[in-house]
């Protein structure tokens, strides 16, 4: 017993994954496990007595799994071969120590224990852990793969940088030909532009310094003309100096120079100009310990873009130059504002060309949005730098540095020189500080005062007799602004804005007969202002014409599709201007007289039919009370014991009110929907009572003419519905009294059928009543349900009528959401149809006694259909 523990626990203990089986298949025993299979498979000696199969299923999430067939097929063959059988590797997910499935891989051998006769006794199931080793192999395929793949992708690559870069090479080709190409248009259009500059700036210059020979207004004409031929210079200088700097052909002539007194010097220019709009001007310029190398009129231009633009965006507040040495040398200019700063998304952008700040404040909304851009490039080319520190609201300051020497600069072009303060006086080339302020800011150095305030108005043309047209003028340039509204004042009278936020609070505050407005404005555009003036409803309906400077058809439409009623390109002639004005003013003239126009008409009908409605409502009541009593006397005739002869007098009597009475209340319903006085209601009725007392309603005159009612029910039709049954009951009357009317033998038939509707919780309903009678054409079939037409001429004269009841169908069932239509074919009867949605009752409905009771219907036959229109139930009703 000693020995068989030892050799027990010698087992247990060996380092191989080894489970003793019993043969019993198919559920194979467990009787022995060592102590690393337990550990392999996170289980304990409790499987000892257990079924292998029953401890160790397949994964129950691997659809794919084979595990337990492969493993109870290698077991079979060894039961049957007596033989080991050695397995492929496997995939066997086992439990792991969480509960759920780990994915492992083994590779299994199952050897057969023999008896001393031979049978097989044991099965002894020997398995190897190769999950890791498979997984290694796993991803040395995967690796390998995608070594490959990435081999082909980069090959792939290689061909396509190659042909990349052989088109990139093209397109730099391209492009550069085509810079070179812009650069040559740009200086060569520059200085075509600026020889006919020359030669408008000099005659006005000379015209304005005769100053005694000019009158007032002659003056203030050269002066505009003289201010705009500046800042067309200006931009032109701008360009032409970019196109040098492109194509290398900008050469400075860098001098030493007192840079503290030629920076003071300019600076100084500009306070006058400053000091009148209410800012303040600080200039503080410490003397240098050497002098700087710079190209003055470069300078010139640096230090005055940099002072308009702060002059430009500042309001309150003041500008600040100072100029001081920093270590070691050299020089550094800040230039500081108190203006509306820079928000910081658009610092990084600042000095990109071309590049302006959507719907920043600013005195006037001219410029090129290359200013900036175009003193980076001037500072580059002294060797220095430019940077930006700003906050919106806050102000900006502009810094820059300047190295000292002159070993930074080509040798080429640096030139000894006197150091002295005085600027470049190249006339052509550069602008006086006076003069870049006259071409910025029109309005600081006018000779003659401009209509600048909104509240200025143009006097009346002499002779004109009544009130003119009030034109409201927006436009940031003064000069223009001036212009237009000279031109306009003497056929209208002018408002005029220096900006769209001003122009909107006039426009609301009394608004005009017409707007005209330039579109690139500060504060708000003129598409701000067209979309805040449409949106108000008082200004609404104003003719707005839209002036800009953007030309082509895509600018036009722009406009036009963004409201305007017009849209006129600068430059434009005075004629072509007082042409669209006065056609828009008299459009919307036209259309104002037009709309008061239906606006009376709209009253007078409203009046004629609140009037119509009032009369129909007396006559109506005046009628029904004593045709009421004829139709009440006339039947207690027909039920007295009269004669014959009397009793078919007394019934023609009441036929014949019936009749009239019928076609009061057409009159009356008709008018009634025609001015949307006929409520729709909502309620749960049941569809099975409203079908019989509709019946009911009519059985006696079916009876009358010998007819049979049939009516058919789907067997899917709910009870209990919510709707109108009302309205649906004046409608089936309608249907149903026309095919009693129109039907000399046979029967008339109602059916009552159900569809799924599109909307959840309703049902789609369907009624059709039948007849057997005369029928229409089809060209009569299309003018059936128009208020007063009839069939034809012997239908009027034969069967009579008002023409109003198919009418009153129609918009009936228009009320309610649905529809009708008729079929028919002549000598061969009619169908009518109503289809309109209804909503399914929540709730069970409840009926009284009274309504729910068995009522006898004469002349009426019933039938109730299931789904193949068979069994049918006839349930025959006398009175």
């Amino acid at each position: 017993m000693s020995d068989n523990l030892d050799f027990r626990q010698l087992f247990e203990q060996t380092p191989d994954v080894l489970l003793v089986l019993l043969p019993d298949a198919p559920r194979y025993t467990m009787v022995a496990a060592t102590d690393a299979r337990l550990r392999a498979t996170h289980t304990t000696r409790d499987i000892i007595g257990r079924g292998l199969f029953e401890l160790f299923p397949d994964n129950p999430d691997d659809p794919r799994a084979t595990g337990v067939d492969n493993l109870r097929a290698s077991l079979q063959r060894v039961l049957e071969t007596r033989e080991p059988d050695t397995m492929a590797v496997q995939k066997y997910d086992i439990r792991g120590a969480h509960g759920g499935f780990e994915e492992r891989y083994w590779s299994p051998k199952n050897v057969p224990i023999l008896s001393a006769n031979g049978q097989v006794q044991y099965i002894l199931h020997r398995v190897e852990d190769v999950t890791e080793l498979v997984r290694a192999n796993e991803l040395s395929h995967e690796l390998r793969d995608r070594t490959r793949a990435m081999e082909r992708e980069i090959l792939q690559r290689s061909h396509e940088l190659a042909g990349a870069e052989r088109e990139l090479r093209s397109a730099n080709a391209r492009l550069a030909e085509l810079d070179s190409a812009k650069t040559a248009f740009f200086s060569n259009i520059s200085h075509e532009l600026r020889t006919p500059l020359t030669l408008l700036l000099g005659p006005l210059e000379d015209e304005l310094a005769d100053g005694a020979a000019l009158t007032p207004a002659r003056r203030a004409r050269l002066q505009i003309a003289h201010r705009n031929a500046l800042r067309l210079l200006k931009l032109v200088n701008a360009l032409l100096d970019f196109s040098r700097i492109e194509s290398g052909r900008l050469r400075g002539r860098f001098m030493p120079t007192n840079l503290a007194e030629l920076t003071a010097v300019l600076a100084e220019g500009f306070r006058d100009a400053i000091e009148r709009a209410g800012l303040t001007l600080s200039v503080q310029c410490e003397p240098l310990p050497e002098p700087v190398y710079v190209d003055r009129e470069m300078w010139e231009q640096i230090l005055l873009n940099l002072l308009s633009n702060a002059y430009k965006h500042t309001f309150q507040g003041g500008i600040e130059v100072r100029l001081c040495a920093p270590a070691p040398a050299g020089a550094r200019l800040e230039v500081r504002d108190t203006g509306i700063g820079i928000a910081e998304t658009e610092l990084p952008h600042l000095f990109e060309r071309f590049h302006r700040i959507a719907g920043a404040a600013a005195r006037t909304h001219e410029g090129s949005g290359i200013g900036l851009s175009l003193v980076r490039e001037l500072v580059r080319l002294h060797g220095g730098d430019i940077t930006v520190e700003s906050q919106s609201g806050r102000g900006s300051c502009f810094s820059i540095t300047l190295p000292p020497g002159c070993a930074h600069l080509p040798p080429e072009q640096v030139h000894a020189a006197a150091v002295d303060a005085a600027p470049g006086n190249g006339a052509a080339r550069t602008m006086t500080a006076e003069s870049y302020l006259y071409a910025l800011q029109p309005d600081a150095s006018a000779a003659l005062p401009l209509p600048s305030e909104a509240s200025k108005r143009a006097p009346q043309a002499a002779g004109q007799a009544g009130p003119r047209a009030r034109v409201l003028w927006v436009e940031d340039n003064a000069d223009m602004r001036q212009y237009v509204a000279g031109l306009l004042g003497e056929h209208y009278e002018v408002v005029t804005a220096a900006d769209g936020r001003e122009a909107l609070q006039l426009a609301l505050d009394t608004p005009p007969d017409l707007v005209l407005s330039d579109v690139m404005m500060p504060q708000l555009d003129g598409f701000g202002l067209l979309a805040a003036l449409r949106a108000d409803e008082r200004t609404r309906r104003l003719p707005i014409i839209l002036l800009s400077a953007r030309a082509g058809e895509e600018s036009a439409l722009e406009g036009l599709g963004a409201g305007a009623d017009d849209y006129l390109v600068k430059p434009f002639s005075s004629r072509e201007l007082l042409a669209r004005v006065r056609a828009s003013l008299a459009r919307a003239r036209l259309q104002r007289e037009w709309e008061t126009r239906l606006a009376r008409i709209n009253q007078e009908l409203v009046a004629a039919a609140a009037a119509k409605e009032r009369f129909l409502a007396t006559m109506s009541h005046e009628i029904r009370t004593p045709l009421n009593a004829v139709i009440g006397m006339a039947g207690l005739l027909v039920d007295s014991s009269l004669e014959a002869e009397q009793r078919e007098f007394a019934q023609i009597i009441r036929s014949t009110g019936d009749h009239l009475l019928t076609v009061i209340n057409d009159i009356l319903d008709y008018s009634k929907l025609e001015s949307g006085q006929l409520p729709v209601e909502r309620v749960q009725f049941s569809l099975v009572n409203l079908t019989e007392e509709t019946l009911d309603m009519v059985a006696s005159k079916a009876r009358e003419k010998g007819l049979e009612l049939v009516y058919e029910l789907s067997p899917a039709a709910p009870n209990a519905v919510l709707g109108d049954p009302g309205r649906i009951r004046q409608i089936l009357l309608n249907f149903l009294s026309n095919a009693i009317k129109f039907t000399a033998q046979g029967e008339v038939l109602l059916t009552v059928r159900t569809a799924p509707a599109t909307s959840p919780g309703a049902i789609e309903l369907q009624f059709a009543v039948r007849d057997t009678g005369i029928g229409v054409t089809r060209e009569q079939l299309g003018r059936l349900f128009q208020p007063f037409v009839q069939a034809d001429a012997s239908v009027a004269r034969n069967y009579g009528g008002t023409g109003l009841g198919l009418a009153i169908a129609r918009r009936l069932a228009e009320l309610m959401g649905g529809r009708v239509w008729a079929e028919s074919v002549p000598g061969a009867g009619s169908t009518f149809y109503l289809s309109l949605t209804v909503g399914l009752a929540t709730a069970p409905l409840r009926v009284s006694w009274q309504e729910n009771r068995a009522r006898p219907l004469a002349g009426l036959r019933a039938w109730i259909v299931d789904d193949n229109d068979t069994n049918r139930n006839i349930l025959r009703r006398q009175a």
